[in-house]
Formats: structure tokens, sequence, C-alpha cells
């Protein structure tokens, strides 16, 4: 039977059964840590799983992100932190209607739909792309694993250039009633935040980008290969730069020639990254977990634009 035939796993270096992974050189459980598949439903019994046949061996490489992920939890002290000043963190404005409304302030706005995103764990992330992808840690607020559209509002303008507002991961047709802005727990909550402020993410190279942490660790462990090819490459110039291009040919529309968005799968994998210009460019951008009347999150939104205001002060 072909799940009787043993494979030896190229990360940990544990036996495992053929049958029991989606990946030939890979054991269930370094291929769903990896690449998010599907892990096996472990039973161990003599020190070894009873259906893949996992011995519980580690990589160095995965004893590191677990290590990391112990450390990245917040402290009780942030949460209550956290706790006391949390409704004040809201979003005031309503984030949903960049993507129902014709019209916000004195500019027309459009909906651009890029396609739908896997997200397998429902932990995720924002952040630069072309800076930090590898390193950026999750929000404490998740969404629930499944494939979701991701949408963009695009404020159309010859004078100003087509900008990208907001961008909107869809988990469901329900409208939201509160906004509650994404945090990882490790802000500096004894920072005191003007009215206007907000915690968020920083953008150094004109883009930002909404993931799954299993699209960021099959990323590293992506570009992990690509650099023991290659010391010497850049996500940018050596990845990229002609995906993006390759996508502005084939979806003009609100796009420069050398592309502003880009919804990218990781070779071999379910994995999607989407990708999209933030607004103006470089800036420090808020991201917003949107709630319905049941208290389920029904979308994310990624703000790079307070339209109304900062229409205002173009003009």
């Amino acid at each position: 039977m072909e799940e009787t035939e043993l494979a030896v796993c190229d990360e940990c270096g544990s036996l495992f059964f053929k049958g029991s992974s989606k990946m030939m050189g890979l054991c269930p459980e370094c291929a769903h840590v990896l690449y998010g598949y599907p892990n096996c439903d472990h039973h161990f019994q003599d020190g070894r799983c009873v259906n893949c046949y996992w011995d519980g061996s580690k990589s160095v490489y995965i004893k590191k992100q677990n290590q990391q992920e112990e450390t990245d939890m917040p402290t009780t002290e942030w949460l209550n932190k956290y706790e006391a000043i949390k409704n004040k963190l809201t979003c005031k404005d309503d984030l949903e209607a960049h993507f129902t409304e014709k019209v916000i302030g004195n500019m027309a706005v459009d909906v651009l739909d890029i396609g739908a995103v896997h997200f397998p764990t429902g932990t995720i992330f924002a952040c630069d792309p072309l800076v930090e992808l590898e390193d950026t840690l999750p929000f404490l607020q998740t969404i629930p694993a499944g494939t979701y559209p991701v949408k963009i509002c695009v404020v159309p303008s010859e004078k100003y250039g087509d900008r990208y507002a907001c961008v909107k991961v869809e988990v469901s047709q329900e409208k939201p009633v509160r906004y509650e802005l994404g945090m990882t727990g490790k802000e500096d909550l004894d920072e005191e935040l003007g009215e206007d402020e907000y915690f968020g993410f920083g953008v150094d190279a004109g883009m930002g980008c909404v993931a799954d942490i299993q699209t960021q660790a099959a990323f590293k462990t992506y570009w992990a290969k690509r650099l023991e090819e290659d010391p010497d490459i850049d996500p940018y110039n050596d990845l990229f730069c002609d995906l993006l291009e390759e996508n502005a040919q084939a979806h003009p529309k609100y796009q420069g020639d050398c592309g502003d968005w880009l919804n990218w799968t990781l070779p071999d994998t379910d994995c999607n990254l989407p990708i999209f210009a933030s607004g103006w460019g470089d800036g420090y951008y808020p991201v917003y977990f949107g709630y319905d009347a049941k208290g389920e999150v029904c979308a994310v939104y990624v703000r790079f634009i307070d339209i109304e205001a900062s229409y205002k002060e173009q003009e």
C-alpha cells in the first residue's frame, strides 16, 4: 500500500508515510508549517504518529519559528492597558462606504476586484511587502480561515492619478457596525495618540499587503531557497518588479505600466499574497477589523487615504 511506503522528510529528517503528505519531500507536519497544507491528525504511539509515522522531529528553522511565536505574545500588562483604551482606537468613519458609495466627499470612487485570497489559518498581518514581509508580526484579531474576495476602493483622477484609498478583505456579506483597530501586541500604549492618530504599519517602498501567516512562512521558505541560488538578489528587482509589470499588462485598469497591484500565488502552494499601491505612497497606515451586529468579523480594511479630508488639502 502507498500509505506504508516510507520517505525521509527533507526538512526535519523524520521518516513518514508517502501517502500522508501533500508534498513528496516533506512530512505532513513540515508541509503544513512551511507551506500551509493540511496537517495530519497526529496520534502518537511508541514515539511515532500512527497516521503519518512522523517522529516529532523539528528542524532548527521550525524550532526558531516556534520560539519566535512564543516571544511575540503580548504581556498581561500590555493586554490590560489595551482593554482600557480599546474603545478609543475604533474608527469613527464608515469604511464600508468606500465599497458601496459612488462619491465620497467631492471625489468619485470605484471598486476594483483583484480576486480571491486564501487565508488558511485566519491569523493575518499587514506590511510593506518589499521591506518587511518576512518579519512582520500578525494581528491579535483574527478572521475565520477561508478564501475571500479582496477589493480596492480607487479614486480615479487625471489630476492626481488613480489612487488606492482603501483595501477590503470581504469575509462575509454582513454590514459592519464597529471598526476595531488591528493590533499586534507590541504597540507602545503609553504613547499619547491624538484624535486623528492611530497605530499601523509603515510603508517605505510605496506598497502594502495583507496576508495569512502561512503565506508569510511559505514566502520565507521560498525566498531562502532563492537566496541559496543567488545571495545578491532582492525581492523587488528579482521577483515583484516583473510580476507587477506582467499583471499591469494583463489587467491595465487603474494601473500604471510598472504595476500597482498583484494577487500572487507562491509556487507549489495555495498561499496568496495580494500586493497593492499605498495611497499617496510611503507613510503609516491603519488596519481595521469590521464587526457585524452579531459581533462577528465581516471584513478587514486597510485604509490608505481619508478621501474627504485628503483631497480637500490637495485643493
